[in-house]
């Protein structure tokens, strides 16, 4: 981990944040970057830049009070990695009536300060079980993915039938087909490219021109890498940008982003809630079960009989 200055500036951070960008785009590690807008969807590409320079291996982060909530705590120690965050701050503000009179009144702002996150490898406690980046957990929940990927892409129909490819997209009549009889791992891929096709069509344009098919691949990439799917074989060639165009191109990833957090959060959240019903089902089953349960019979206590000897008079 690159450690950072004790006390930093939030201009510092920025300012590292974009000397380490175009520093990693020259070095041909855009995938590295690509790679982090799945891994932490909920940042901004600056912060994204940030976590990757103090901590390269990062998968997962979140803030600490995040952490406590899902039972875990960080381990002694552990320094948070430093993030620009944006927070709505309450500033009072004069004003003056028709009457003259002067009063303070409550305005919220959009305001940045210093913040911090701790990777998973960083805690420690109850397991993270809601999202296991693998396939095996993504075959486990495959009606659960399915449709939380057809309702991201909205207003859309989707059709499964016997076509010659695996796919195909009527963005005029807001229809995508899928080839019926594809497998699990088949269909999930398909449905990330497809819908991954269908947002980019939605979003303006921002940043280099002509650079649809990378913004595509960039966002199949972050994807498949967050959920833990074979990873496409993608050639992110830059080579032929210059220094203007690289810091440019930081709107395409912006875009990128956008569109990889939008489908991101759907899937996570659906997995989530599906994980928290089967853990409520079983604890409801357990205690139905602990309840129809016969009581078990206290065993009867034993009397000790005594044996007397008969009176004289009663044997005779």
């Amino acid at each position: 981990m690159e450690e950072l200055k004790t006390f930093i500036s939030l201009e510092d951070l920025a300012k590292l944040a974009d000397e380490q960008y175009l520093k990693m785009l020259k070095e041909n590690k855009i995938k590295d970057i690509v790679k982090a807008i799945g891994l932490f969807p909920d940042q901004t590409i600056t912060n994204d830049i940030l976590i990757l320079t103090q901590n390269p291996n990062a998968t997962l982060v979140k803030r600490l009070s995040d952490w406590g909530y899902y039972k875990r705590k960080v381990k002694e120690d552990q320094k948070g990695l430093k993030i620009i965050s944006h927070v709505l701050k309450k500033y009072n503000i004069d004003k003056t009536d028709e009457y003259g009179n002067i009063y303070s009144q409550g305005v919220d702002k959009l305001d940045t300060e210093m913040g911090f996150v701790f990777d998973i490898s960083q805690t420690e406690g109850k397991d993270y079980e809601y999202l296991n980046s693998n396939k095996e957990n993504i075959a486990k929940h495959f009606e659960v993915v399915k449709k939380s990927l057809e309702r991201t892409a909205r207003d859309y129909k989707f059709e499964y039938t016997d076509i010659d490819t695996n796919s195909q997209i009527d963005l005029k009549n807001k229809i995508i087909t899928i080839k019926d009889g594809l497998s699990i791992d088949e269909v999930i891929n398909t449905l990330i490219d497809n819908v991954s096709t269908v947002l980019l069509a939605t979003r303006r344009q921002e940043g280099l021109d002509n650079l649809g098919e990378f913004e595509q691949n960039a966002v199949i990439y972050a994807v498949k890498s967050k959920l833990g799917l074979d990873e496409p074989e993608c050639k992110f060639d830059i080579s032929n940008i210059n220094d203007e165009g690289l810091v440019e191109l930081k709107n395409n990833l912006q875009k990128v982003r956008s569109v990889t957090k939008q489908i991101l959060s759907n899937v996570e959240s659906s997995i989530e809630y599906a994980v928290r019903q089967i853990i409520k089902e079983e604890k409801a089953k357990t205690e139905e079960l602990e309840t129809e349960a016969p009581k078990e019979q206290p065993k009867p206590t034993k009397t000790t009989k005594t044996k007397t000897k008969q009176s004289q008079s009663e044997v005779e």
